[in-house]
């Protein structure tokens, strides 16, 4: 059972409060929208060196180490790769396997992605709707303001 608040009924302060958390969510939503895209664009990358490799007739290539250091290598069997299924556990599979695990893994974070970007739409609307419901307060009290002072004099 969830709770429904007014955001009519809240005070400016507790508005602004409220939406200080709603943009703080959206930041932390967006940083893991932009980590999905990432891990997925990597993915991708697998798919297609696995292409490049396949279709390749050069036996030679460089290993990479770290993001800036190579040493050079050897393929000895073209059709067979060792594949990351996660936790530190790696499986040999054919070109065709493993191009069936990284589209299988490609797709669950697509579906994460629109689940995140679903997330994300309601909480920007959320963040809109208390921005109007802001305004709407602050000019309500310059008014009261104006009346006050016109009243005084």
């Amino acid at each position: 059972m969830s709770n429904k608040i007014d955001l009519n009924s809240l005070p400016p302060q507790q508005l602004i409060e409220f939406r200080k958390n709603i943009d703080s969510e959206i930041q932390h939503f967006t940083q893991s929208l932009q980590a999905l895209q990432t891990a997925q664009s990597k993915l991708k990358d697998c798919i297609s060196t696995i292409d490049n490799v396949e279709n390749s007739k050069q036996e030679n290539l460089l290993v990479p180490l770290t993001s800036s250091l190579y040493i050079p290598g050897k393929i000895l069997k073209r059709n067979e790769y060792l594949v990351d299924i996660g936790t530190g556990y790696y499986v040999e599979k054919s070109a065709k396997d493993s191009k069936v695990v990284y589209d299988k893994k490609i797709k669950k974070l697509d579906v994460d992605s629109k689940k995140l970007k679903d997330i994300l739409i309601q909480k920007n609307e959320l963040l809109n709707g208390i921005n109007l419901i802001l305004r709407r307060k602050v000019l309500e009290m310059e008014k009261e303001q104006e009346q006050q002072s016109g009243d005084t004099k």
